[in-house]
């Protein structure tokens, strides 16, 4: 129930409904009918994912980005709907959809053994009608039981999550400049070597187990990347 809670206010905050100062957990018990402890594992879930601050003995605050960025991508918001900071949802052109084994340089990527085999996802994501990005997306089939081409023309988490309650629980992100090959740089509309900016993303169910794990391009050029830390104080 918290889980839903938490991504109602999330959608709400990314909508602008809350600009500033999220209502007091009375207020969302009393909108969303649950209880006051359940408001309470919402928030530290959104707290978690760098979208408020704290301020002890008065409440939560909505955390205002310094940039002037239109495209800021939160890597604290994975599995959500949309980790853009934008109130446009990412529209998705499928330009491959098939089986593949994984080879040795593939397992190593995405953390599962040699030979697996895996539902290969690649798309064009498009904001505002301009092209964002290119994601390259795998799926383990001993994890995923059955998708199609249709499930990936929206929200691949959204489906797993609806159909087979397939939830992420923890992602590993890793930022880096990678040179893309020729096909990708045509369908990227760039020259081949370019260097381009790279997210790989491994993500993990709560048993541990890889569920996806993506590589993607960006060539927007008004893209910022955003993650949130929390001091962790260790007993001296």
């Amino acid at each position: 129930m918290y889980s839903k809670v938490a991504e109602a206010i999330i959608q709400d905050i990314l909508n602008d409904k809350y600009v500033d100062k999220l209502p007091t957990e009375k207020e969302l018990s009393d909108k969303y009918k649950v209880s006051r402890n359940t408001v309470r594992r919402a928030l530290d879930v959104i707290f978690s994912h760098g979208m408020l601050r704290r301020v002890q003995g008065s409440g939560y605050y909505v955390i205002k980005r310094p940039l002037q960025s239109k495209n800021i991508l939160n890597l604290s918001l994975v599995f959500e709907k949309n980790p853009v900071d934008s109130k446009d949802a990412l529209k998705s052109k499928l330009v491959a959809f098939d089986t593949v084994k994984a080879d040795e340089k593939l397992a190593v990527r995405g953390n599962i053994s040699v030979g697996s085999e895996v539902y290969r996802v690649v798309r064009l994501r498009y904001l505002r009608d301009q092209l964002y990005d290119l994601e390259e997306a795998y799926y383990p089939r001993s994890v995923v039981p059955y998708l199609t081409k249709e499930n990936a023309q929206g929200s691949i988490f959204n489906f797993l999550r609806d159909t087979y309650q397939i939830v992420g629980e923890t992602s590993e992100n890793y930022v880096h400049i990678e040179l893309v090959d020729e096909y990708y740089a045509s369908l990227l509309e760039t020259n081949k070597d370019d260097k381009i900016l790279c997210l790989d993303a491994i993500n993990y169910l709560s048993s541990g187990t890889v569920f996806n794990f993506s590589r993607t391009f960006f060539v927007d050029n008004d893209l910022a990347l955003y993650y949130h830390t929390k001091n962790i104080k260790l007993k001296k």
